[in-house]
């Protein structure tokens, strides 16, 4: 999967992807999470997913960010949101989600999270 770049910051797993997030794309990427996490379990304290370079997203997309969130948050770790492209904010707000999130707007806030 070309499309998705992963790294750890700290404590953090970044992982960014650029492309539309449908249904042919959650099951790839769902799994390469899967693997990471397996790697580093004990040292990862935090997943964010860079939205930034994403143009459109299906239910099965936001489906995929709910489990991750939820999967996350039961197992005592973080989860975030950076910077959302507009279409995915809109895509986030019309499903009433936003709120759901914690979502981190900028650089500042990422170095935050990644110490």
């Amino acid at each position: 999967m070309e499309n998705l770049t992963i790294k750890r910051l700290g404590g953090a797993l970044l992982l960014k992807y650029a492309g539309e997030i449908t249904l042919e794309m959650t099951a790839d990427l769902k799994r390469r999470l899967e693997a990471e996490l397996g790697e580093g379990e004990g040292q990862v304290r935090a997943v964010v997913i860079d939205l930034s370079a994403v143009p459109f997203m299906d239910s099965s997309g936001i489906g995929f960010l709910v489990s991750c969130n939820t999967r996350m948050k039961s197992s005592g770790k973080a989860f975030y949101l950076y910077q959302l492209s507009p279409a995915v904010e809109k895509t986030l707000g019309l499903v009433q989600l936003l709120g759901f999130f914690s979502v981190l707007p900028d650089e500042t806030a990422l170095t935050g999270v990644c110490e």
